[in-house]
């Protein structure tokens, strides 16, 4: 009897083990820093990065919608839109990262995190 609560534990552990590896493929995001690979994956989250398009950010107040857009290196560029307390440190931002998903022509945003600008202002 003692073998097979072995095999019974050899088993849930196993179970365990595999359920594991499962959710870590899943948790995984893609970085992307380009628009095209930001539109071609549209079935998981992703972050990608870019340069923010100045004179094109509207944030509504009522709503809590944040829209810009970003430019990735090639010059080409995305619609974001996120819903929530805008960024601390998002108007002297140069760049951001955005973590969520591509839908239809926007990027639809979970997260925004703003990268300072290390340029010293002019004298």
């Amino acid at each position: 009897m003692s073998k097979w609560i072995y095999v019974l534990g050899a088993v849930i552990v196993g179970g365990f083990a595999v359920l594991g590896m499962m959710r870590m493929i899943e948790v995984q995001t893609p970085y992307v820093t380009l628009v095209a690979q930001a539109r071609s994956i549209t079935d998981r989250p992703i972050r990608f990065a870019g340069s923010i398009v100045r004179g094109a950010t509207v944030y509504d107040d009522g709503t809590d919608e944040l829209v810009f857009r970003l430019r990735d290196g090639a010059g080409d560029t995305i619609t974001v839109r996120y819903t929530g307390v805008k960024p601390p440190g998002f108007d002297d931002a140069t760049a951001v990262v955005v973590r969520g998903r591509c839908y239809r022509n926007d990027f639809i945003a979970t997260q925004v995190v703003p990268a300072r600008s290390t340029e010293r202002p002019a004298d």
